[in-house]
């Protein structure tokens, strides 16, 4: 049935004329939304340094091959193959808090004078919250997937100049990448 629906839209956009760039965008727009699971803004675990190698690589050969899938359906791109590289691994935010302190010292001086001086300090606190055991852990408030770095596509029709601005247009939309970090060759 999923296939059913896919391929109605794609002939009712066929006959718009906009197949290849609609298809794209719907495909990559769904690539977004499945390629990691979603976490919730509040986790239990304080700002991750990274994720580890293995981890990162399982997310980059999962974009790779749903961004080279998407492509594969698209008239005139014919087989495609698709390395990504990542900037970073992402990381998770903790919940700070920042308690301040403010206290006032009145001192008598001579000849009655009051002499005022005003001392304040604040403070970094991570937010902790119970997880059971009597065990605490940060408070995640929002978890950054890793930034993708640059793309290279290599495709089968990439040599027409249609083929490869498609494919520009979908990696951009799909990943926000600058035109200039995404390079689409032809497949021999």
């Amino acid at each position: 049935m999923h296939e059913l629906a896919w391929h109605n839209i794609y002939e009712k956009m066929k006959a718009v004329g906009l197949v290849k760039v609609a298809l794209l965008l719907v495909l990559g727009i769904c690539l977004l939304l499945l390629s990691f699971p979603q976490k919730k803004t509040t986790k239990k675990v304080e700002k991750k340094e990274e994720l580890t190698a293995n981890a990162l690589e399982q997310y980059t050969n999962h974009l790779e091959e749903r961004v080279a899938e998407a492509l594969m359906e698209v008239e005139g791109i014919g087989k495609v193959k698709v390395m990504i590289t990542l900037k970073n691994g992402g990381e998770e935010v903790v919940l700070k808090d920042y308690p301040s302190k403010e206290e006032t010292v009145v001192e008598q001086g001579q000849a009655g004078v009051k002499k005022e001086s005003k001392n304040k300090s604040v403070e970094e606190k991570t937010v902790m919250e119970s997880v059971g055991n009597g065990q605490e852990e940060p408070y995640i408030t929002k978890s950054n997937q890793p930034e993708i770095e640059g793309v290279i596509v290599v495709a089968q029709g990439a040599g027409r100049m249609q083929v490869v601005n498609d494919i520009n247009e979908a990696i951009v939309a799909l990943f926000s990448v600058p035109p200039h970090k995404i390079k689409v060759m032809k497949m021999k």
